[in-house]
């Protein structure tokens, strides 16, 4: 599983990147936007034609997944914590036949709570691009009964690491959002992806 993660804030050129990005061969977006507000990201999706819409999962605004074909939504540890209807918010999500994912910072957490999702990120696994002092921990999940994405310092030549490590696959945010070339550094990982993971 590659994941891209969308930058936090809107720009002009974004949605022509994304669509060069999906038709470069990205099957899952997650379109992390938290100061978003509803109708702001009701505008943004709208931007997008189906075939993108998708392959897009949603970590705010959940209700939005009503309104447009999206394949999933994601639950932030601050949200899943502050849920106090947790299982049944996510049951009711599965039975629309949306994704449900979410993510964590402890291993320990994952056996504990992961099996409500469909998979989960785990970060930092490698030191942050995109986060200053975001320091990877190298967390080993392959003893893990659960569909695991390695999140945090994803770089083409990281991504074997990844795999060693036991993961499911990887998300991917810095290396892209952070190249000049986003395309090319898209592509680049794509590839080192489907050689080690496919």
């Amino acid at each position: 599983m590659l994941v891209l993660i969308t930058l936090e804030k809107n720009n002009d050129s974004e949605k022509e990147q994304l669509t060069q990005i999906f038709e470069s061969g990205l099957s899952l977006l997650h379109v992390r936007k938290p100061e978003i507000s509803e109708e702001e990201l009701r505008s943004w999706l709208s931007g997008f034609e189906e075939c993108c819409l998708r392959k897009m999962v949603l970590h705010q605004h959940h209700r939005l997944a009503a309104s447009f074909p999206v394949k999933g939504i994601h639950l932030t540890e601050h949200l899943r914590s502050k849920n106090k209807e947790l299982v049944q918010y996510i049951e009711r999500y599965k039975l629309g036949g949306f994704t449900v994912s979410s993510s964590f910072h402890d291993p320990e957490k994952i056996k504990n709570e992961a099996s409500l999702f469909d998979y989960s990120f785990l970060s930092p696994v490698f030191t942050s691009i995109s986060k200053d002092g975001y320091e990877g921990q190298g967390f080993d999940v392959k003893n893990l009964p659960f569909k695991t994405i390695a999140l945090g310092g994803i770089k083409a030549e990281k991504i074997s690491k990844a795999k060693e490590l036991g993961y499911d696959g990887v998300a991917i945010l810095g290396a892209i959002w952070q190249s000049e070339n986003k395309e090319g550094a898209f592509t680049e990982i794509f590839n080192e992806y489907n050689n080690v993971f496919q």
